[in-house]
């Protein structure tokens, strides 16, 4: 008897309570607020190492989707597309500022746009290891 009533309650599991996997779980393009994402970004400095920053003329562009449950904060996931490469990114967006980060082991990305568009984006490299700052604008 003991058995008995606990394994009957475990076939009455509401379906609310049941956990759910990553293939069934929730979806950007289903959030309830969505928004989509399309900056272009206009570095003029960039910074090597601990060597003097220079002139540059780099100018990526970052496309993707964002949701959320409200519109205060939003999930972001994007790709930054360059001359050299696209880089997966994700992060989070809430108002005008977003963070986003991504790459792969050997090369990671972090890009941070404030409020006003003044921007950073870094790349920190594994071997060496050494980091590339870049200074800008992205809107």
């Amino acid at each position: 008897m003991r058995w008995i009533v606990p394994a009957l309650l475990a076939g009455l599991t509401p379906a609310w309570a049941t956990e759910t996997t990553p293939e069934e779980g929730f979806a950007l393009g289903e959030a309830p607020f969505k928004q989509s994402v399309a900056i272009a970004c206009d570095f003029k400095t960039e910074c090597v190492e601990d060597e003097a920053c220079t002139e540059t003329e780099f100018t990526p562009e970052i496309t993707g989707a964002a949701g959320g449950m409200s519109a205060d904060e939003l999930v972001v996931e994007a790709q930054m597309i360059t001359d050299a490469e696209t880089v997966e990114l994700l992060g989070l967006k809430a108002g005008t500022t977003l963070s986003l980060s991504g790459g792969s082991f050997a090369a990671r990305h972090l890009l941070t746009i404030t409020d006003g568009g003044a921007t950073r984006y870094t790349v920190h490299y594994a071997e060496g290891p050494f980091v590339i700052s870049y200074l800008g604008i992205c809107n």
